[in-house]
């Protein structure tokens, strides 16, 4: 048996956990709020970090809610279901703050992120696990999978459509389901370890566009022909959009308010660029818009070769002046035909964008505007830009994961 120890929870970190103090050790504890005393049990060191289980809450912190999901405790993705809305806008407009405190000047302009309306939901991207022909999440730390009716966090389609898949057979080693929600349908993609049935042939779904995927390979195989084209619509100013075309193995972000709401910053911060320069560009969900907004020429870059040739069909098509190409972003490559934009945007994976970030003076451009989903990533980028002489000129943290412990940062830098 575990010893039970008590406990008073400092603070709430970046990730969602508590932290309690004990002989010099920092323990993390999910599930907690900042002022909740506590019983708490050891359970292993992870990363190099204690962590324990919540046992009992002894005296509940001021700002502690009901969670209202009932498999809060046991889920391992919403950490921070059991504190106020508001309270969550603060703590991870803070956690940015910390994070950049050393590059804001009085001169820098700072957003903070506002609170989702109660009984927010709109994540649109989803995996799935599947247990006995239910679907569910992984528990915290474990391949346990936890089956549930519905997620609070997930938009009204994305709960339906698990329902309609529970209803009907799929094959007996699909072992989980992706799905994508888009303005105009949903891509499903089942995952094995064993190649595509050729005897499945999957219930019709209004809407909808069914792959495969090998777990052993990062490509899917349509499951009907022909294929649904699938869009995401995104708006470029307040009477227009356009429509940026998204297959099953290019990234979009998981919820498309907060989505819109990062494009529509950036396309506020570079008014008048002409040329913009767009390193970790995806399929160009974010420099397409800014093209067709501001009339701007977009060179973008990717390491994903379905991202780039993505994104140059989807310029293609819409008209723009923009053209993208495969890249290795974490190593050497050559920068002539990157030097000198008005804008150079910087989207990199969790890890963010060290070498671009330490050799910025190669490109010489009059902004830069980086977006990271890790603050982490995003503090160690900042810092190589200041070396290089880049003021911090604004900050906004983005809840583009609402009721998780996650926050997306941009932020905006000139010489």
């Amino acid at each position: 048996m575990p010893k039970i120890l008590n406990g008073t929870i400092e603070k709430v970190i970046s990730g969602g956990d508590g932290i309690v103090r004990q002989q010099n050790n920092t323990i993390l504890i999910p599930n907690t709020v900042a002022g909740d005393s506590i019983t708490y049990a050891m359970t292993d060191k992870k990363r190099g970090v204690w962590r324990a289980n919540l046992e009992h809450i002894l005296t509940p912190s001021q700002d502690r809610v009901l969670a209202p999901c009932p498999i809060a405790s046991d889920c391992g993705g919403c950490a921070l279901q059991y504190m106020h809305r508001h309270t969550q806008a603060e703590l991870k407009t803070t956690w940015v703050v910390d994070a950049f405190q050393h590059f804001i000047t009085p001169a820098t302009n700072i957003t903070p992120i506002t609170p989702h309306p109660e009984g927010f939901a709109g994540r649109r991207r989803v995996r799935w696990f599947v247990l006995d022909d239910k679907l569910g999440f992984r528990k915290r730390f474990s391949h346990d999978i936890v089956p549930t009716d519905a997620c609070i966090a997930l938009t009204a389609n994305l709960n339906h459509l698990r329902h309609t898949l529970e209803a009907m057979p799929l094959p007996s080693h699909v072992q989980s389901v992706q799905a994508v929600e888009l303005s105009n349908g949903t891509h499903i993609i089942l995952e094995s370890p064993q190649d595509k049935p050729t005897d499945f042939v999957p219930d019709s779904i209004n809407d909808t566009q069914w792959w495969w995927r090998n777990t052993q390979s990062s490509f899917c195989k349509a499951l009907h022909k022909p294929a649904l084209t699938l869009w995401d619509s995104i708006a470029f100013n307040q009477q227009s959009h356009i429509n940026i075309n998204i297959g099953p193995n290019d990234f979009v972000q998981g919820h498309a308010e907060g989505n819109q709401a990062l494009i529509s910053q950036i396309i506020a911060w570079s008014q008048g660029a002409k040329r913009v320069v767009d390193l970790f560009s995806g399929c160009g969900n974010l420099s397409l818009p800014l093209a067709k907004a501001l009339g701007a020429k977009v060179l973008g870059a990717e390491l994903n070769p379905a991202s780039v040739k993505a994104a140059n069909a989807n310029a293609k098509r819409l008209k723009l002046n923009a053209t993208y190409q495969m890249l290795d972003l974490f190593g050497h490559f050559p920068t002539e035909s990157f030097i000198g934009a008005d804008i150079l945007i910087l989207d990199p994976p969790r890890k963010g964008a060290k070498r671009i970030c330490q050799n910025i003076r190669h490109f010489f451009p009059k902004q830069i505007i980086m977006v990271h989903c890790d603050i982490a990533a995003g503090a160690r980028d900042a810092q190589a830009l200041v070396k290089a002489g880049f003021r911090l000129k604004a900050l906004r943290p983005l809840d583009l994961f609402p009721y998780t412990g996650h926050v997306e940062v941009l932020s905006l830098w000139e010489l």
